[in-house]
């Protein structure tokens, strides 16, 4: 992944960042931080994109668990829209608007939603996996740490509301995520995150290197996602009509 050539696309499960390849005259990672940060929010290139595979979650003393996952993503000019389903029985609308505070909707497919999420019993959250964490409110940047021999820049982002903390890595060259923990209300320097999420594994499809192998990790559990179908295209041309599913037994 060495050829600046080639356009670099980031899927954190249901989200995902479609980043540009940069050049050697325009450095991102001389950017200041804020500046950084809002180039990751705001993705240049309009694609969609379908992912089919599996989720796998172990947990201490229980036997593993692992289901199908689906993930449809689409970038439009001014918003992410996304679809996670799991097991095909329970699935979620996602959309992702790159400015606003009020930025990340999160919608069951189902109208009455879900009394006990399969989503949550397999260490995800909706949220995750359209990044989120990406626009939660800059405290502060840390020094610059090495992931998988990649420079990283690190960040300290805070949610409005409940005030959890994410502590971001995202790549120096090419702007996107590789790694995020999160916190319960403050960040104390060496102390454990309670979660985390890693990209494990790129697979180049078509133009377009994506992430297609995650793990997600606490205490006494771990959960790897990994997708084996794969398909991506400019928003303008071919939107595969079955981008986003309709479930069995959902009533619109």
């Amino acid at each position: 992944m060495t050829n600046l050539s080639i356009k670099v696309m980031l899927s954190f499960l249901l989200v995902a960042a479609l980043i540009p390849a940069v050049s050697a005259e325009n450095r991102l990672d001389k950017l200041d931080s804020k500046a950084f940060l809002l180039k990751a929010r705001n993705p240049d290139n309009r694609t969609w994109c379908t992912m089919d595979g599996k989720v796998i979650h172990r947990k201490s003393g229980s036997d593993t668990a692992n289901a199908p996952l689906y993930l449809g993503i689409a970038f439009n000019p001014d918003r992410m829209l996304a679809q996670v389903v799991i097991d095909n029985k329970e699935g979620y609308t996602l959309g992702q608007a790159y400015a606003g505070n009020d930025s990340t909707t999160v919608i069951p497919l189902n109208p009455d939603g879900y009394k006990k999420s399969m989503l949550s019993e397999f260490g995800l959250r909706a949220q995750d996996l359209s990044m989120s964490f990406l626009y939660w409110n800059f405290q502060k940047e840390l020094a610059r740490e090495d992931i998988k021999g990649s420079e990283c820049r690190v960040f300290i982002l805070q949610e409005p509301k409940n005030g959890e903390i994410a502590r971001v890595y995202i790549n120096s060259l090419y702007c996107f995520p590789m790694k995020v923990e999160w916190f319960k209300d403050k960040y104390v320097e060496n102390e454990e995150p309670y979660r985390t999420l890693e990209a494990a594994s790129f697979k180049k499809e078509k133009d377009f290197w994506i992430v297609n192998k995650l793990k997600l990790y606490g205490p006494g559990w771990r959960t790897n996602v990994e997708f084996d179908e794969i398909d991506v295209g400019v928003t303008a041309e071919n939107i595969p009509k079955t981008l986003f599913k309709e479930l069995p037994g959902i009533v619109k």
